[in-house]
């Protein structure tokens, strides 16, 4: 088992959190497998792709002057293309970088003192997004959520529901407890704004 490049965190930083000796690696595939899950899960809970990378996305052009990514932060443009043939392969095709400027909160890429001119997919833009260095407070979250799971697999009861003994109980395979829960909602995809809206020029 190896790390997948989506990965919010490290095994060693995993293996500390657990409190696993460094030079113990008999259970270092396990671990990753937990930060991959882990990884994953978050991934699809925050509907987001959430470490730096590229991605390559095509938009229908609006009659405004934004078009709006759909990963964040926004670290950079490698090419953006307005093509009503949607090949995307002209040169003529491809849009100086200093006719545009983008916004990394959002995602937003705005064009200087124009609009995309309205088409269905004539857009394409390639860019990288994502966190470089995950916020601490992320991967917390995803430490949080390797412990639970590692946890789970220590007690051996991941297939049953309750555990109980001198009269507490404790479940297994249920939702993550609300602090993890509160962590990642902050980084959770909200809903894009109306690009149909006026939008000012910049």
């Amino acid at each position: 088992m190896a790390l997948n490049s989506n990965a919010l965190t490290t095994l060693a930083t995993a293996k500390a959190w657990l409190k696993i000796p460094t030079l113990e690696t008999g259970t270092d595939s396990m671990v990753e497998m937990f930060i991959n899950a882990a990884s994953d899960d978050v991934e699809q809970y925050t509907q987001r792709k959430l470490k730096a990378q590229s991605h390559t996305e095509t938009h229908h052009g609006r009659g405004s002057n934004a078009i709006m990514c759909l990963e964040f932060p926004l670290n950079s443009v490698t090419e953006l293309r307005i093509d009503w043939e949607a090949t995307f392969t002209d040169p003529l095709t491809l849009i100086d970088p200093d006719r545009y400027r983008i916004e990394a909160s959002s995602g937003c890429v705005f064009l200087r003192n124009q609009s995309f001119p309205k088409g269905y997919n004539n857009i394409q833009v390639i860019y990288n997004a994502g966190y470089a260095t995950i916020p601490s407070g992320l991967e917390q979250a995803v430490l949080w959520i390797v412990a639970f799971n590692h946890r789970i697999w220590e007690s051996k009861n991941i297939a049953r529901p309750n555990k109980s003994k001198d009269g507490e109980s404790a479940s297994f395979g249920q939702a993550w407890p609300d602090h993890i829960m509160a962590a990642l909602n902050k980084f959770k995809r909200t809903e894009f704004p109306n690009l149909d809206a006026p939008i000012w020029n910049v």
